[in-house]
């Protein structure tokens, strides 16, 4: 996945770089294509991770349930 996301934050510094040096936005189809390829990145991650499965470290020990809680929350995996 490293040479992946290498990739996409090349893509989106590209597309950046040229939305701020003309001012016009001209990659669309490419843009689309990017973020598609971002979204499934992120969908492979989130199932090879786990994280929206139940942690069963969170489960039995309390202190480190805030922490699931939390990451669940801040990632909008109940929303996904």
């Amino acid at each position: 996945h490293n040479d992946t996301v290498d990739e996409l934050l090349a893509n989106f510094s590209k597309i950046n770089s040229s939305v701020e040096r003309t001012g016009d936005f001209t990659q669309k189809e490419n843009l689309f294509q990017v973020v598609a390829r971002n979204n499934t990145l992120f969908i492979d991650m989130v199932g090879k991770l786990g994280i929206k499965d139940r942690s069963d470290t969170a489960w039995h020990l309390s202190q480190y349930e805030s922490l699931h809680e939390g990451m669940r929350k801040e990632f909008d995996l109940d929303e996904r």
